[in-house]
């Protein structure tokens, strides 16, 4: 059978999103809200007739969703865990992939596939923009808020995290005070030992876009 890529297309595809939860030094918690997810595809092959996707598999290797051609856009995706997983191929070749919704992606062959990530998909918990964790004891807790990527958004000694728009947080505690913690580094970038809880605590904020008390019906006009 011939193969989709000859040596001369062989490039590696990876998946930017985030570290692997296997290769982390500690694990990323929650990712996404429900809805539209945009994972960022780079390192595939480029051609007129190459095709790139990115699909989201369950546990049995089912492909659950799938992205736009040639993009990491993923639209409607519900709640749950799931793996991500690049694959591309020639376009110009004869016996093309079926890349459909339900099939088990283990039995596509022929092409080049990434190495999968470990996404979760959260569904919303809190409708207010601020949080109130659980308390720790311990010498001296330090508190810790990321994103959903790992990035530290908050660090501070109480339990209650405040001004928090729309999206995934994930909370961890160290189990005592380190002064060099930075405000946008990444989460992976401290030991596990450090960490008095192994697994974060996932928070959603979906805040309303408008209360009530602000909108108001809007007139337009025609100007004079």
């Amino acid at each position: 059978m011939k193969k989709y890529f000859p040596k001369s297309f062989l490039l590696l595809l990876s998946l930017l999103m985030m570290c692997s939860f296997t290769i982390c030094s500690q694990t990323l918690g929650c990712n996404f809200k429900p809805g539209t997810i945009q994972l960022n595809l780079s390192g595939q092959s480029i051609g007129t007739n190459i095709v790139s996707y990115v699909v989201l598999v369950d546990g049995g290797n089912i492909i659950r969703y799938k992205s736009v051609v040639n993009s990491g856009t993923i639209e409607a995706v519900g709640v749950g865990s799931y793996k991500a997983v690049a694959i591309t191929w020639d376009n110009s070749q004869l016996n093309l992939p079926s890349l459909e919704i339900g099939k088990n992606f283990t039995e596509i062959d022929h092409c080049l596939k990434s190495t999968a990530v470990d996404i979760s998909i959260c569904d919303c918990n809190t409708t207010t923009n601020s949080i109130t964790v659980p308390s720790l004891v311990g010498l001296s807790p330090q508190y810790l808020l990321t994103d959903g990527r790992g990035v530290i958004q908050q660090v501070q000694s109480g339990t209650t995290f405040s001004g928090l728009s729309n999206g995934v947080y994930n909370h961890y505690v160290l189990c005592n005070t380190n002064p060099s913690l930075v405000i946008g580094a990444k989460i992976t970038t401290i030991p596990s030992t450090d960490f008095c809880r192994t697994v974060p605590l996932s928070y959603v904020v979906c805040v309303a876009e408008c209360a009530p008390v602000i909108c108001v019906p809007m007139v337009i006009a025609k100007i004079r």
